[in-house]
């Protein structure tokens, strides 16, 4: 690889890891903690690190709390170290069921044994009533020489993860498609959507990549460049092996949700699941396999 190309050192992000493991730790014990007597099994939901573990059971702790009580049956909270180690849990059913972003879904599915028939999909999240979302490519507030993708040629470019449908798969896309991606000065993939903003809005970069929801909260910052197509969005799944009976009222409970207290804490103005197909993310499977032609498959 051309070392102008490169992702950031592995000692850089050990804290963030660190903090997953023992936030992972944290719900594993509060979980036990808070389990009810009899022979109920204790169900396991997973979800991507997408940002700070405390924030993330911020997140979902209205959810969580939803299925346990709809269901049941306590839940224990889980969040991956990093994407692949959610995505093997994923694909091993060390999750029972979870939340999980679409390009690591897509990935889940090729690298699995079992390809698609390794899930069973449950509900796709809706934002004001549409079961997709976009990617935006931002700069600095003030950067007043990037207006458009031709201006990031010879500037640097931050990416979140590398499996990131919103922080890589959809703006490197955008980036190629625009006849950049090759322009650019350098580019690291540096974690977190909030680290991109950060990243970019301190002038550590030209120009990241990031979900549109995050760019709406940190406007102050940083500008639009420009905003990708949609795809299909998050979506709730559980492993092939789930009892279909237990699999069926998961669903009913995921379809049934229309709580804003617990939806909107989720993502701002989340209006519930849609029944959802995996063939919903076949346009996605081509923009990913341009992506990883051009950046080559992602080493887990």
């Amino acid at each position: 690889m051309n070392p102008r190309f490169r992702t950031i050192p592995r000692q850089l992000i050990r804290l963030p890891i660190i903090l997953g493991l023992a936030f992972g730790l944290f719900t594993t014990l509060a979980a036990s903690a808070a389990e009810p007597a009899g022979d109920q099994d204790t169900l396991v939901f997973g979800t991507l690190p997408l940002t700070k573990p405390t924030k993330l059971l911020e997140q979902y702790k209205g959810l969580i709390d939803y299925y346990e009580k709809t269901l049941g049956q306590p839940i224990k909270f889980e969040i991956g170290k990093d994407y692949a180690d959610a995505i093997a849990k994923f694909q091993s059913g060390h999750y029972d069921f979870g939340l999980l972003g679409p390009s690591p879904y897509v990935f889940a599915t090729q690298t699995s044994p079992s390809g698609k028939d390794n899930f069973k999909l449950i509900g796709t999240l809706e934002t004001d009533g549409k079961p997709y979302y976009s990617a935006v490519i931002v700069a600095a507030i003030g950067n007043d020489g990037i207006n458009s993708l031709a201006d990031l040629k010879g500037k640097r470019f931050a990416f979140g993860s590398r499996l990131s449908t919103l922080a890589c798969y959809l703006p490197a896309d955008m980036l190629i498609q625009a006849g950049v991606m090759d322009e650019l000065a350098g580019f690291e993939f540096i974690d977190k959507h909030d680290a991109v903003a950060n990243a970019v809005s301190l002038g550590h970069f030209d120009a990241g990549g990031m979900q549109e929801s995050l760019y709406k909260k940190v406007a102050d910052k940083v500008k639009l460049v420009q905003k990708s197509e949609p795809v299909w969005d998050f979506m709730i799944l559980a492993h092939k092996d789930m009892d279909p009976a237990l699999f069926e009222r998961i669903k009913t409970a995921t379809l049934e949700l229309k709580d804003p207290a617990v939806l909107e804490k989720i993502k701002p103005k989340v209006t519930g699941f849609v029944a959802t197909d995996d063939s919903n993310y076949d346009n996605l499977r081509e923009i990913m396999k341009r992506v990883d032609a051009k950046l080559g498959e992602p080493a887990l």
